[in-house]
């Protein structure tokens, strides 16, 4: 231990992705002489969007205009012409741009992998691989993002071809010039990237997807995108984050008004479905999964109300040729799961075999939160990953706080508020709700247990997947900062553990699969923007009249000098 270097700084944030690059950012704001150190692993900034992990087909799921941070325009480029699609290495190069225009390249520590998180004294004692330095910092902003660790099953060690994680795609584009066939193993998002990028260089595609579980991602069609970012797209999901209270709170507000009439009442539910279902629909179309070749294999498990449900998440917009490159008939299609591998030979449980020259997994994500132990889990609100046993689902324990009882009482409320998530769609995997991944976020943030506790040292972002990324992950982190410097007040106990165990109550039935397992929200941005700039006592409502609130896209730049409205109004 006498060997050990130690550095102590005022802040540590992990991660330089999106969330961390602009946390730096918030928090130098609000306190210019802080000492704040960035973490991360990998060699450039960008986190998902870093230079070895980008590759020529990656875009964005959001447009140009929408895929920024509010202060800081991103410059069009280019790219086959197709107008606003934002591509990968524009992002890089944007997230690069801004950490030189706020001074944040000589904060950060690349290639630097933090092992251990455990409370000290000062606050935050982080360990760090292959290196006796240790580091202690005041305040701690874990922010390394979902997909940082890959999910890689160990069914594949006897394979004698490459088997990467579609993570390391772009590294490994060169290596797989010569191959002929791959085979790719998934169907979330990265399943059809990698697919789509595999067919656009030539190669002949094997897709194995297995027969159970969520089933293959909806896209919602590019025609109808932009309505995702209305306004009136938000009033039409059911949200918790837009539960006010008793019937007469809806007369007074105008905009509460349409809430309780689309989601309070038997005809406005029957309208609400049926814009879902014509979305489907319209998607359904564009997809053409009723064209009569394989692509009817990847339609998804709920049918029309696939892309309301999104158990199996949903894609938003993917490049204009990514449908006819997904008909070509270099692509078979397999609904089936690998048992095991020889050499170049794969075989499948169904009993089938097939070869190929490289496999490329899109399995999903390990534990991106393993630098704290069990103790510190259970103690910030985190649930053990990767188990579907009951056994190992360990029972909460807290001096503060009956989890149980909040539990218990949350799945009733959340029934009366929302009466379509208490009467869902009928889902063909049924989910046992006490293997749900139960996080105890407040505003999907801050451990409930600390916070109760007076103990501001820690806040985690990015934990709650939501479309249009940058600028949620801008507003939550500004919020997240203001709550470290003491700045935001703190509800007492009961207030915090409602909320949470209200929000885990709602993404299970709202979600599915995907609220089962994690903090998911993907129709929810709008509305938990409004959440958190109410507690900044702010105004999100940013249009200049109620039919543009409604109808006109909320662009970053709609939300441009947000902090600055924050500071006037916190001088005065």
């Amino acid at each position: 231990m006498g060997s050990e270097e130690l550095e102590q700084v005022d802040v540590a944030i992990i991660g330089a992705g999106i969330c961390g690059l602009v946390a730096a950012r918030s928090y130098l704001r609000l306190r210019p002489e802080a000492n704040v150190l960035i973490l991360d692993s990998d060699k450039t900034v960008g986190g998902v969007w870093s230079k070895d992990r980008l590759y020529p087909t990656l875009v964005t799921q959001t447009g140009l205009g929408l895929f920024r941070y509010s202060d800081m325009p991103m410059a069009p480029k280019a790219w086959e012409g197709r107008g606003s699609t934002v591509t990968g290495s524009m992002v890089h190069e944007y997230l690069h741009k801004y950490s030189e225009e706020h001074d944040l390249l000589r904060r950060i520590r690349f290639n630097t992998v933090v092992t251990s998180a455990k409370q000290c004294a000062r606050g935050w004692r982080l360990e760090l691989r292959d290196s006796d330095e240790i580091i202690e910092t005041e305040k701690l902003i874990v922010a390394p993002g979902y997909a940082s660790i890959p999910n890689m099953p160990q069914i594949l060690d006897d394979a004698s071809i490459p088997v990467i994680h579609s993570r390391d795609l772009g590294a490994s584009l060169d290596g797989l010039k010569d191959a002929q066939k791959v085979i790719v193993v998934g169907a979330a998002k990265s399943g059809f990237d990698t697919v789509y990028t595999m067919l656009k260089i030539g190669k002949q595609v094997e897709w194995v997807i297995r027969p159970d579980g969520a089933g293959p991602m909806p896209f919602l069609t590019v025609k109808v995108g932009f309505l995702v970012a209305t306004r009136f797209f938000a009033y039409m999901n059911p949200s918790i984050f837009n539960t006010r209270g008793p019937w007469w709170y809806y007369v007074i507000w105008f905009y509460s008004v349409l809430d309780w009439i689309l989601q309070r009442n038997p005809l406005g539910r029957w309208f609400v479905d049926r814009f879902w279902d014509f979305l489907a629909y319209v998607s359904g179309v564009e997809a053409g999964y009723g064209v009569g070749d394989h692509v009817a294999m990847l339609k998804p498990e709920l049918n029309h109300q696939g892309i309301l449900a999104a158990p199996a998440a949903v894609g938003l917009r993917p490049a204009p040729d990514f449908w006819p490159t997904i008909h070509s008939k270099n692509l078979r299609i397999v609904r089936d799961a690998i048992r095991t591998m020889k050499e170049k030979t794969v075989y499948l449980k169904s009993e089938a075999t097939t070869t190929a020259d490289c496999i490329i997994m899109c399995t999903g994500w390990g534990d991106h939160l393993g630098i704290f132990d069990a103790e510190h889990k259970a103690k910030i609100g985190i649930p053990v990953q990767n188990s579907r046993d009951l056994s190992e689902q360990k029972v909460e324990r807290s001096d503060l706080i009956d989890w149980p009882r909040y539990d218990e009482a949350a799945d009733k409320a959340v029934d009366a508020k929302l009466p379509s998530v208490a009467r869902p769609p009928k889902h063909p995997e049924l989910l046992d709700p006490r293997l749900q991944k139960k996080w105890r976020l407040w505003k999907r943030v801050v451990p409930v247990e600390l916070a109760a506790q007076g103990d501001r040292s820690l806040v985690l972002l990015g934990q709650m997947t939501t479309a249009y990324t940058p600028v949620m992950a801008e507003v939550q982190a500004f919020w997240a900062v203001v709550y470290l410097l003491g700045d935001l007040e703190v509800p007492d106990v009961s207030t915090m553990a409602t909320e949470v165990a209200e929000f885990n109550a709602y993404t299970r039935k709202r979600y599915f699969n995907q609220g089962q397992r994690s903090q998911y929200g993907l129709w929810d941005h709008r509305f938990y923007i409004d959440n958190l700039f109410s507690d900044l006592g702010l105004n999100s409502r940013r249009k200049s009249n109620a039919i543009s609130e409604l109808f006109s896209p909320y662009k970053a730049s709609d939300f441009n000098g947000f902090v600055d409205e924050y500071l006037g109004k916190k001088k005065n």
